[in-house]
């Protein structure tokens, strides 16, 4: 943290934090944090500390998407990315028409799906990007959604009701409530791709300047879940689902909403997900101890070769 840059006899280290999402991020409450305006908590409600309250830190913000390049070359000394280049840069829609809502779920891993495809395209493209940004001797943090050894990935483990079984049953209901057609039923696409390990690794080229230091799978059990489980939470089974469900919904309504029809308007859109989210909420209410989104990632560390 920049509370430990001090090397003995010298002043303490100027360091700044860019910050990179995309051009159409809330960049307002990023700042209100950022100069300790607004206070934020984690999952488990333990406050996160503002960059502003630490000595000698400033703050840079960048509307250019990871897919390229952010930064000047050599520019970056330390870069880290938590739960998000698994968003691929166009969304090849290959699963339209299928039972299938997402690549992770098909049952083929051999099968060479345009998302696959379209995967691995973008990782070279990210670490070419991250290639040039990283000083030599800099390193990149990458923790990533992947599909790991066991074959788990989000929300789909060894623990509780699959949330995407969750997903397609709470979307199949819409149509036995006669709010959607079966064209709309089979339209889910997700423009996402959760990569093995493997498939990490296989873009890093022996003649490359950028070196995998570490690379290991793990499971984050699903906070909300734990927390009502332990009983610290004094929620009923409502008000679990209620507090559970948004966080499902925050990276997922657009790509729902998305696979209904253009015929219909956005206030009729808009009833409808309101109705695919309380039949999710409803599934969730009949046994919450079931329900919760394990977080399945890849921890990467890169490093540019000196």
């Amino acid at each position: 943290s920049s509370d430990e840059t001090n090397d003995a006899g010298d002043e303490k280290k100027e360091v700044v934090i860019h910050y990179e999402d995309q051009l159409t991020n809330e960049w307002q409450s990023v700042f209100n944090h950022a100069l300790g305006l607004k206070s934020v908590s984690d999952a488990y409600n333990q406050p996160i500390p503002n960059p502003y309250a630490l000595d000698n830190v400033f703050v840079e913000a960048c509307g250019v998407g990871f897919h390229n390049q952010c930064y000047p070359k050599n520019s970056i000394d330390f870069g880290v990315s938590f739960t998000a280049m698994h968003w691929l840069s166009c969304s090849p829609s290959s699963l339209g028409g299928t039972e299938y809502m997402h690549a992770a779920r098909l049952s083929r891993p051999d099968a060479v799906l345009p998302e696959k495809v379209q995967a691995a395209s973008d990782w070279k493209s990210i670490l070419n990007a991250r290639t040039k940004e990283l000083a030599p001797g800099g390193r990149f943090v990458c923790v990533n959604f992947c599909k790991d050894s066991n074959g788990y990935f989000l929300g789909q483990t060894d623990v509780g009701t699959s949330m995407w079984d969750s997903f397609q049953s709470s979307w199949d209901e819409l149509k036995e409530q006669g709010l959607i057609q079966e064209e709309e039923r089979l339209g889910v696409s997700f423009p996402s791709y959760y990569r093995t390990k493997d498939e990490f690794l296989e873009e890093v080229s022996n003649d490359s300047d950028l070196k995998v230091v570490s690379i290991e799978e793990r499971v984050v059990r699903c906070p909300y879940r734990e927390l009502y489980i332990a009983g610290k939470t004094d929620k009923t089974p409502r008000e679990y689902a209620e507090w559970f469900v948004p966080t499902t919904k925050t990276w997922s309504h657009s790509t729902f909403k998305s696979a209904l029809n253009d015929t219909r308007s956005e206030e009729e859109k808009e009833r409808i997900m309101d109705q695919f989210w309380e039949n999710y909420m409803t599934l969730v209410e009949k046994n919450p101890k079931e329900h919760g989104m394990d977080y399945v990632h890849a921890y990467i560390v890169f490093e540019k070769v000196e």
